[in-house]
């Protein structure tokens, strides 16, 4: 019975293994896998088992974490193009579990870089704005 249970243990962790050894590594995956959420509101502490569970499925859950994505535009793109994975096991609500706990926790660990983004996105915005707004007409002339 040991050995049996031994041998299904050993090909879940291969199973496990295989699944993501197609998936390149990425300098992400090889900072931390956790996040301390210990001081995260409750709501938030569930959502990243749910994070955890959902997103370890495909590839490390490091590169999540250590990913520059800290927008919510970037991380609703990111969680829905994630959804839409054949096998992610990312269901409607799942993905906006996973979406609002991402969004979270980038304003609280990556507030800098999130303060950064949205501040060149201001200024993009801006800066577009004014190239395509059109001149004021020029006055009548006076006779």
């Amino acid at each position: 019975m040991k050995g049996a249970l031994a041998v299904f243990f050993v090909a879940a962790v291969f199973a496990g293994s295989a699944a993501r050894a197609a998936d390149p590594t990425y300098p992400a995956d090889t900072g931390p896998a956790t996040i301390d959420v210990s001081k995260y509101p409750k709501v938030q502490q569930d959502a990243y088992k749910v994070f955890l569970d959902k997103c370890s499925t495909c590839h490390t859950v490091a590169r999540a974490i250590n990913s520059d994505y800290a927008t919510p535009e970037e991380w609703k793109a990111l969680v829905d193009k994630m959804h839409h994975k054949r096998y992610s096991g990312i269901d409607g609500d799942a993905q906006k579990t996973i979406t609002d706990f991402l969004i979270y926790d980038s304003s609280i660990r990556k507030k800098d870089l999130l303060a950064a983004k949205l501040k060149a996105a201001k200024a993009a915005a801006v800066s577009t704005s004014s190239m395509t707004t059109p001149a004021a007409p020029a006055a009548p002339a006076k006779n």
